[in-house]
């Protein structure tokens, strides 16, 4: 019983290195990801979905993203 309680132990703070090291990873994949759109020069594409009420989007031909114009 003391074996497998100090397996389980050991897991679980497993578990939690590797959450904080994927929250760390989530979190600077943003920052990247804001500072790729903030040096981007904007080439805007506007384009509507097929079908009689497609609505309309637009977004960066370069870096991809939305804009809610």
């Amino acid at each position: 019983m003391d074996e497998i309680n100090k397996n389980l132990k050991e897991l679980i703070k497993l578990k939690y290195e590797y959450q904080d090291k994927l929250n760390n990873i989530e979190k600077e994949i943003s920052k990247l990801e804001t500072d790729k759109i903030n040096i981007c020069r904007h080439e805007w594409i506007t384009e509507r979905e097929d079908g009689m009420y497609g609505e309309r989007f637009t977004y960066c031909r370069r870096c991809g993203v939305h804009n809610s114009r």
